[in-house]
C-alpha cells in the first residue's frame, strides 16, 4: 500500500488515500502528494481518467500547444476530449500547466458524471454574479446532484484555484454520484 507522508491529519486525508487505494491518486517521487498545492489541468485530468478508467486512445491532440502537454497525461486529455468532458480555448490552445478554478472543474465534473444541465438555471450564492455565463448551468446541476457546494457564507467561489486535496474530494464525489 502506497503511503504518502504529507497526508496524515489533512482535512481531505480519507478522499485521498481512497483515491490512492483505488489507484487513481499517485504522489510524487519524493512520497508527497503536496495537498494544498493547486491543481493544473494535465494533473487533474489525469487523475480523473485514471478514476474513470478512461481507456487508452490512438487519438492525437489538435492542440496548437499540444507538445507542451506532458506525454503521461496525453492519452488522458485525448480521452477526455473525446468523451466531451473537456476542450480547449478559443485560440486552439488547452493550456495543460495552467491552474483550475471551480468554475472549470465543476464544469469538467458534471459531464463526466453525465448530468443533465439547464441552460436556464440559476444560481442562489451572494458571489453569482462572479460566475462565467457559460459555467452557470454547470455550477447548478453540480449543486444540485451534490457533487459541489459552496465554500461557506453562501459563497461558490467560481474563480477561486482548486487545490490537490479539493481535486481529490471532488473525484471521490463524483463516483459516488456515477455509481
Amino acid at each position: 500500500m502506497v503511503s504518502l507522508k504529507d497526508i496524515s491529519g489533512h482535512w481531505a486525508e480519507s478522499a485521498i488515500q481512497s483515491g490512492i487505494n483505488a489507484g487513481y491518486i499517485k504522489g510524487y517521487q519524493d512520497e508527497t502528494f503536496k495537498p494544498n498545492a493547486h491543481i493544473n489541468r494535465a494533473e487533474f485530468i489525469t487523475m480523473l481518467g485514471r478514476a474513470l478508467q478512461m481507456k487508452e486512445t490512438t487519438s492525437s491532440l489538435s492542440f496548437t500547444d499540444a507538445k507542451q502537454i506532458p506525454s503521461w497525461a496525453s492519452s488522458y486529455i485525448a480521452q477526455a476530449v473525446e468523451a466531451g468532458i473537456v476542450s480547449g480555448y478559443t485560440d486552439g490552445t488547452f493550456r495543460a500547466g495552467k491552474q483550475l478554478n471551480r468554475s472549470e472543474i465543476t464544469t469538467w465534473m458534471v459531464r463526466a458524471a453525465g448530468l443533465t444541465v439547464n441552460n436556464n438555471a440559476s444560481l442562489s450564492f451572494t458571489d453569482k454574479d462572479s460566475v462565467p455565463a457559460w459555467a452557470v448551468p454547470y455550477v447548478a446541476a453540480g449543486v444540485k446532484s451534490g457533487l459541489v457546494s459552496g465554500v461557506g457564507q453562501n459563497r461558490f467561489a467560481p474563480k477561486q484555484l482548486t487545490t490537490r486535496a479539493e481535486a481529490a474530494v471532488f473525484i471521490a464525489k463524483l463516483l459516488k454520484v456515477k455509481n
